[in-house]
């Protein structure tokens, strides 16, 4: 294994960013070997996927470590084990190859398979979790080899107990279900269907993920092309009482209820609503198909981003008595 200095850090934002060192995973011997570099000299550490979801600062006083663990493979015939280094779509496009079912609607999220469960990644319905049998990593603060089950991993709404942990992941084993329903509920997948005239019974794992990757082309920048890291803010959970109705009534918004009187709220409609009332940046601003995308021109730095994104939480709490949390992962 080799570890490199001054590497930069690869991020969707463009943002400018150096590591003090960086290194690649290939085996479990670079695992043994790095995670006693890491406490003998005691330094931070970030595990880095492809990048697509964290806002870095320009200097990252430690060790970028990343996966080259590229395998897929069948452990068994219901369980289909792949590398944390792959990309995440290329293995949504492997199993609409293999007749696999549950992957369609996480068609063309950015990204690598090792970083899909710690962030606990979804879209049109389906969570990554609901996917997952266990996942093979390693503690690098202690230095051993682990197999977690979807249990152990603690998953929430865009959450893990793997978040910020010690732990690299190797692989994850999924569960291969061939009764597996497609699911076509959420409701931009409807209206979709509907205006174009496809219905449930001539629905496949293809066609969904088809229909899944042209909504998300129509609303979603691309971020080889347009500088961003995704769905910037998560959808507030709280109380309904606790809402401010003095500027908006709650008719105005998009709400998901919950038990005991408990909602979701569509964070994309809240500052649709007072995005007229945010401060310029010179280089971060809103994508305009989609107000959930904060975006970069690639001049940007961490607190830029953080600067203009402080600035929306701010107007939003005021107005609504709504915090918004940050999505993506800020690395200090």
């Amino acid at each position: 294994m080799i570890i490199k200095k001054n590497e930069p850090i690869i991020n969707s934002l463009k943002l400018k960013s150096l590591s003090k060192e960086s290194a690649l995973i290939s085996n479990k011997a670079d695992l043994y070997f790095l995670s006693e570099h890491i406490n003998k000299h005691n330094l931070e550490y970030l595990i880095l996927g492809e990048g697509t979801n964290i806002v870095p600062p320009e200097f990252y006083d430690g060790i970028v470590i990343r996966s080259d663990y590229k395998n897929i493979s069948y452990k068994s015939p219901d369980i289909l084990t792949v590398g944390s280094a792959v990309n995440w779509d290329d293995l949504v496009k492997f199993t609409l190859e293999n007749d696999i079912k549950g992957f369609e609607n996480l068609s063309l999220i950015p990204g690598s398979v090792g970083a899909s469960p710690i962030q606990n990644i979804g879209a049109y319905g389906v969570e990554v979790s609901s996917l997952i049998s266990s996942i093979d990593c390693f503690d690098i603060k202690n230095s051993e080899l682990l197999k977690l089950s979807n249990e152990e991993c603690n998953f929430k709404y865009r959450s893990s107990d793997l978040k910020n942990s010690s732990l690299f992941i190797m692989s994850i084993n999924f569960k291969i279900d061939s009764n597996r329903k497609l699911n076509s509920r959420y409701q931009s997948i409807q209206n979709y269907m509907n205006i174009n005239e496809i219905d449930d019974a001539s629905l496949t794992a293809k066609t969904l993920a088809n229909i899944v990757s042209n909504i998300r082309r129509s609303v979603l920048p691309n971020h080889h092309e347009i500088f961003n890291a995704g769905s910037f803010f998560k959808n507030p959970i709280l109380h309904k009482d606790d809402i401010d109705q003095k500027t908006f009534a709650l008719d105005s918004l998009i709400i998901w209820e919950l038990e005991n009187n408990m909602v979701k709220v569509g964070a994309a409609r809240l500052i649709e609503l007072i995005r007229d009332k945010i401060s310029p940046s010179e280089n971060v601003s809103l994508f305009d198909k989609h107000s959930l995308v904060v975006i970069t021109n690639g001049k940007a730095n961490q607190s830029e981003v953080l600067a203009y994104a402080k600035n929306i939480q701010d107007i939003v709490f005021d107005i609504f008595n709504i915090k918004l949390d940050i999505e993506p992962n800020i690395i200090t």
